[in-house]
This record gives structure tokens, C-alpha cells and sequence, in this order.
């Protein structure tokens, strides 16, 4: 590492300090495709939820929760099988958010995701992996979830990161808090994405760590709890929900 990686990684280190280890987490989820206990569908669910621009921990969190005690934990839609037979106008989806864009991203979504697991004969997060590793961000318009109404490059990329791939989310809050703490700028979203892979290889950290430790920060919940845990998305313990604390 450089003597400037070395200081920007103090830098960073000194900024986000308070959120360090909720961030350590949410890099060890994506990483190890660990999100929602590893419910390939919650994370879709996240992800379409979050696509237009919900507060995350007050709105998209308690709603993805909502969905896996009344869907997933039932086993009424625990599959992209199951979930691609839905309707964006299916009635009970729209009582756990009132939008048919989400449930347009998330059920279109659920049928490519499907497609590609039975052509390859993957599981449902294997499917999702195997598309996150081959999507390129400068090519998201002509990709298959690039082309869903409701899906823009920011759910694009946050799909790819919760399936495990190091990349960025070029959301406002990323950007902003970049730009003026680390003068990270870039004329337009997928030159900012590259950008962030240059600065994430400067300062040793993962760009997952990266968006985590900003988004934490920058909201409320840096040390609040976030969401499901394996053990709760388990069979086996389902009568033990609860949600695990960030820190």
C-alpha cells in the first residue's frame, strides 16, 4: 500500500469509526451470501423494495421482514419459482407495499432468476451469483434485469453487491458523502463506479465495506438492528424470529 493509501485508509477509518463493525458485517453478509439468512427471494425483495427510494431501515427492513413471516416462512413463496407465478397486481403482495412497480421488479426479476436455475440447474442464490458475476454495469440496459421497468443502475448494482460481488451502488448518499470527504467524483454514474474500485483498492477495503460504512452513518440505525438472521430464515427455527442487532 502507498504512504496516500495509507493515509486515506486513517482517514476513513477515523470517519466511519463508529459504524466500523456494523459495516465489517454487511460486507461479511454480501460476501458470503449471507443476506436474509441466505433467502435469495428476500434479497430480490430488498432490492425491489428499496428501488424506489424508500428509507431503508424504517420502510424496506420492517417490509421484508413483513414479507418473510407471511410468505417465505410459510412457504407460500420461498422460491423465484414460486414467486415468478405471482401477478405485480397480486393483491396480497400489494398489502405489504401498496406499488406495483416493486412487485412489477420483483416478480420479472424472480422469472429470469428462474430461467437461468433451471437452465443450469443452480439453486435460487446460485442463479442470482451466477448473474451478478457475469452482469457488466456498462452493459445494465441491454442486460435481462437491466430491461425491467423499475430497475435503473443503482438496484442493479445493489442486487449484484447482495449477491456477492464487490462492487459500488452509485446512490445520491454514496456519491455525496465521496465527493466531499474524498473529493471522489466522476462525470457520470459508471465512471463513479470505477472510480470507487480505484479508491477501494488504495485503502485495502472491499468497495462493499465502503457503501455499508456510509450508509450506516448516514443513517439512524448505525447501531440499531437490521434484519434476519440464517437461524431465523431456517425451518427449523422459525417459532425464534427476531432481528439480529448490527453491532
Amino acid at each position: 500500500m502507498t504512504k496516500r493509501g495509507w493515509w486515506l485508509r486513517r482517514r476513513f477509518e477515523e470517519r466511519f469509526a463508529s459504524v466500523l463493525e456494523g459495516a465489517r458485517e454487511g460486507e461479511r453478509r454480501c460476501l458470503e451470501g449471507k443476506r436474509w439468512g441466505g433467502s435469495a427471494v428476500l434479497m430480490l425483495v430488498d432490492a425491489a423494495l428499496d428501488s424506489i427510494g424508500l428509507n431503508y431501515f424504517n420502510i424496506v427492513v420492517p417490509r421484508v421482514r413483513k414479507f418473510w413471516e407471511e410468505f417465505v416462512r410459510t412457504g407460500e413463496i420461498d422460491s423465484f419459482e414460486k414467486l415468478a407465478e405471482r401477478s405485480p397486481d397480486d393483491t396480497s403482495l400489494l398489502k405489504i407495499m401498496k406499488n406495483r412497480r416493486v412487485w412489477n421488479v420483483a416478480v420479472s426479476a424472480s422469472r429470469v432468476f428462474n430461467a437461468l436455475k433451471e437452465r443450469e440447474c443452480l439453486s435460487d442464490f446460485e442463479a442470482l451469483r451466477r448473474w451478478a458475476e457475469r452482469a457488466e454495469p456498462e452493459k445494465w440496459r441491454e442486460d435481462e434485469i437491466g430491461r425491467i421497468k423499475g430497475v435503473g443502475l443503482v438496484t442493479f448494482q445493489y442486487l449484484r453487491m447482495q449477491a456477492g460481488v464487490d462492487t459500488t451502488m452509485p446512490d445520491k448518499v454514496i456519491k455525496r458523502v465521496l465527493s466531499e470527504e474524498f473529493g471522489i467524483n466522476a462525470g457520470d454514474d459508471i465512471a463513479f463506479i470505477r472510480e470507487v474500485e480505484r479508491f477501494s483498492k488504495e485503502i485495502g477495503y472491499s468497495q462493499i465495506f465502503i457503501c455499508w460504512a456510509i450508509w450506516l452513518r448516514e443513517s439512524d440505525k448505525g447501531k440499531g438492528e437490521w434484519e434476519l438472521t440464517e437461524k431465523d430464515v431456517h425451518p427449523a427455527h422459525q417459532n425464534s424470529f427476531r432481528l439480529r442487532s448490527m453491532r
